[in-house]
């Protein structure tokens, strides 16, 4: 009897072991993916850009007129804001204009000659705490992905968007909208 307890403990001990090593290899893995995921461009990033996209599709943030104003690098010379919230999540859509030709009178008799990028930032809550929580998206026109020159998507925490906004005054890297050289945000608090 003592023989039979004793090989089942020991087989009940040596399956647990097993299953625990497993489950720890599981989590390593994991581990080890997520610090070796991307900063910006990766399978989940870009598949956040797309949901989102729909988003602003659906809640006309991407068609809704807007104050043009003049503006520049690295975003148009031509550009309107808007401000509004997307699953509850506060969400800031930059329209920027460029090509020639391109000014404010211009822009707004063909806005989609112009248009050369939709830049977007919106809060996701625990996405990037270092960044107070910003997924920063550029889309093309079309709602494809602009890309770096080695080809990564644009879409999550990109350094150039985090480092130029990290230097907007107050704490939340937005930019406060001088009235005098450019314009207010437009607010949208529905458009469905």
């Amino acid at each position: 009897m003592k023989k039979g307890l004793l090989l089942i403990t020991t087989l009940t001990l040596a399956l647990s072991t097993t299953i625990f090593a497993d489950d720890m290899n599981k989590i390593n893995t994991m581990n080890k993916v997520e610090k070796t995921q991307a900063a910006f461009g990766g399978k989940v990033d870009v598949a956040y850009s797309k949901y989102l996209w729909v988003a602003l599709e659906a809640t006309k943030l991407n068609s809704t007129p807007a104050t043009l104003y003049v503006g520049g690098p690295p975003h148009g010379k031509v550009r309107e804001v808007l401000e509004s919230t997307i699953d509850g999540q506060r969400v800031i859509v930059k329209r920027n204009y460029g090509g020639a030709g391109v000014s404010i009178e211009n822009v707004k008799k063909d806005r989609s000659k112009y248009l050369k990028a939709v830049t977007v930032m919106i809060k996701k809550d625990g996405y990037n705490p270092s960044a107070n929580d910003w997924y920063w998206v550029k889309y093309k026109a079309d709602g494809t992905l602009h890309t770096t020159p080695d080809k990564k998507a644009i879409a999550g925490k990109f350094p150039g968007c985090i480092g130029c906004h990290s230097s907007a005054s107050g704490n939340d890297l937005v930019f406060a909208h001088n009235k005098e050289a450019n314009a207010d945000i437009t607010l949208v608090d529905s458009l469905k």
